[in-house]
């Protein structure tokens, strides 16, 4: 019987080798959650004719971009202008950035310390040597260009921290009457009270006590609150020290807010918007924990009773934690912070909401369980193997999913609506400003059903990439009642589909895996056969074509541009055709045997720390560790060109 390529595709996800059977512990989640091991899928059908889709968006953080006398990427850098280039150059419409919120130790912009306060080392020093920024550095005082293609946060702080320091002696000399002052003057009056207080306080802190503040003396745990109460401020409390190293961190926080806008009304010259990130929860150590202690779930020693995670899934067969400090949905502050945080990040870009079927079910994980002998295991404790004395790494409850969709503000709207009415007040569509994760394993329950009803046309939704497919089971993903049906998604509204993500292997992994010339049966599915069958019916290329992976790979690329959707999201690295991966999910969790990395240039020493060779888009030479990839570069804008340029 001939396959289809819509029943090809539903198997491709196989090539994970994952025993999708492993799920929850308990065999009713399955039926309370309608557990399908399916992924939301997307038409196969297409559309004829050219450059179909209008929205067009590359993701690529700005930390791995090569820079000049910095350790990682930069605002108003040459190196980050070429980067703007080849997006304009290539039709891009979108540049997509993961979080630019202030980091911890591990680099991770997905694990941020506050919604406000944002990652000062994207600051360009060498622009600080301008007239318009008040010659606040001279050339001679600039770092080194010493290029690496790894940073560490250790690196970055002896980089650019003392330099910041010379910079703020030299402002607060400046003449109130300076530009600079007056720019400075309207930043605190607009953020202090918001955030930025807060911000520098905690920061300030952290440099003397640790950036745990539930360390901190008692005290100073409690200093947002009795500040409030007695209606005092940080520069009261403050000896002279502290408060000109408070003063220091807002300096820093405004030249970043300085240099990001002036970064961003660049791409906006260049007819491309940021979609930007929003992770879901916060470090329940960080900034926004101390100042808003009422808006999460905490104990009465401040410390998470619940954390953010993710129950198993088909791609990931393992419960997830996170870890970030769980929002009380109850506290009416909470929601004005929700809401406060929107708007601050609207007027940046578009927004991305990562793994957004937890703004609906959201998995509360514990941490501190009791079995049903009697012990009491603690956070990781209670994910370890059952022969050292855990509960196993695919554990999860029932009752650690709670619906969030029928929590709502004093105005009595729920979460969407809260989205949507501040957009609007924005001026901005909420169908062209939110994009949602969401192709995550819950997404088939009821609470999700409810909200594509009553919201599908307000949001951009993702779906998973293609090369990923949609899951084993073929009589659930063609019914006729399922939202993941390619007849149902076709009349769905406001679809973005993906080449790939930051934590995905790259499309040409992806390729090379379904092209093997020795299929093996996965799963009980041949998924190279049947991506053979996808290749010669939708990418109409015959037996020998198939031979070329290069020529694949850009069929395959110039298939998803040519669908009816209203977005299409690439990569990087699935531009150029690379096996470069900017993060491994799990890598530090015992899940490397998963995950192995082909060995080659762009492909070593990957997670959120890597930097490409500088020039890497102009260069030709492929030698040693740096390589050029111009030629990849041209290809790609070449075909972006007969697709938009005819």
């Amino acid at each position: 019987m001939k396959i289809s390529p819509v029943n090809a595709l539903n198997y491709i996800s196989a090539i994970k080798n994952i025993k999708t059977s492993e799920t929850y512990t308990h065999q009713n989640i399955n039926d309370r959650f309608e557990k399908q091991n399916i992924y939301n899928a997307i038409s196969f059908t297409g559309v004829d004719g050219k450059g179909k889709v209008k929205q067009r968006g590359m993701l690529f953080h700005i930390s791995s971009l090569p820079a000049t006398r910095s350790y990682c990427g930069q605002f108003l850098d040459p190196q980050t202008n070429q980067f703007i280039d080849f997006l304009e150059k290539s039709h891009q419409t979108h540049w997509i950035m993961n979080p630019l919120f202030a980091l911890g130790n591990d680099l991770c912009p997905y694990n941020a310390s506050g919604r406000f306060s944002k990652n000062k080392y994207l600051v360009n020093l060498n622009e600080l040597t301008k007239n318009r920024y008040g010659n606040l550095l001279k050339e001679s005082e600039l770092p080194d260009d010493i290029t690496s293609p790894v940073f560490t946060m250790d690196m970055l702080k002896k980089q650019k921290d003392p330099r910041f320091t010379k910079a703020y002696k030299r402002f607060k000399q400046l003449d109130n009457n300076h530009p600079l002052k007056i720019e400075y003057n309207k930043f605190e009056k607009e953020n202090n009270d918001l955030w930025l207080n807060t911000y520098a306080a905690y920061d300030t802190l952290s440099a003397k006590y640790g950036t745990n503040w539930k360390n901190w003396p008692e005290y100073l745990k409690k200093l947002p609150e009795n500040i409030k109460e007695e209606n005092l401020s940080f520069e009261e409390v403050f000896n002279d020290d502290e408060l000109d190293t408070f003063n220091q961190y807002k300096f820093e926080q405004f030249i970043y807010d300085k240099q990001f806008n002036e970064f961003n009304n660049q791409l906006k010259s260049k007819g491309i918007r940021l979609i930007l990130d929003l992770a879901i929860g916060v470090d329940p150590n960080g900034v926004d924990t101390w100042a808003n202690k009422n808006i999460f779930l905490l104990d009465k020693n401040y410390n998470p009773t619940k954390v953010s995670g993710c129950p198993p899934e088909a791609a990931y067969p393992y419960t997830q934690v996170w870890g970030h400090a769980l929002y009380n949905y109850d506290s009416p502050d909470f929601w004005t912070y929700q809401e406060n945080s929107l708007k601050k990040l609207l007027k940046e870009g578009d927004l991305r909401l990562d793994h957004f079927v937890g703004y609906i079910n959201r998995a509360e994980i514990p941490t501190t369980y009791k079995t049903s002998d009697g012990r009491i295991l603690k956070d990781s404790e209670i994910f370890a193997p059952k022969d050292k004395g855990g509960m196993g790494k695919d554990f999860f409850e029932e009752d650690w999913i709670v619906r969030l969709d029928k929590k709502t503000n004093s105005q009595g709207e729920n979460m969407f609506e809260l989205f949507k009415r501040v957009a609007k007040e924005q001026g901005l569509k909420p169908s062209d400003c939110y994009i949602l994760e969401d192709f995550g394993p819950l997404a088939e329950t009821k609470a999700y059903k409810e909200f594509k009803n009553n919201f599908a046309e307000d949001f951009v939704s993702q779906r998973i990439p293609i090369a990923m497919g949609i899951g084993e089971n073929i009589s659930k993903a063609q019914d006729k009642n399922n939202i993941s049906n390619p007849e149902n998604i076709e009349k769905q509204k406001n679809i973005a589909i993906l080449t790939g993500n930051h934590d995905l292997p790259p499309l040409r992994e992806y390729v090379d895996l379904l092209l093997d010339n020795k299929p093996k049966d996965i799963n009980g599915k041949n998924s190279p056969a049947l991506f053979r069958e996808f290749c010669k019916d939708e990418l109409h290329l015959t037996k020998n074509e198939m031979a070329d992976k290069d020529l694949v790979l850009k069929e395959l690329m110039k298939w998803h541009y040519t669908r009816n959707v209203k977005q299409v999201q690439t990569t990087l690295q699935d531009a150029l055709g690379l096996y470069f991966r900017p993060n491994i999910p799990g890598f530090w969790n015992g899940m490397e045997d998963k995950y192995k990395m082909k060995t080659t240039a762009e492909a070593l020493l990957p997670f959120w720390s890597r930097v490409f060779p500088k020039d890497f888009l102009t260069r030709t030479d492929k030698s040693g560790i740096n390589p050029g990839y111009k030629d990849l570069a041209d290809d790609y804008v070449k075909m972006m060109d007969e697709l938009y340029n005819p």
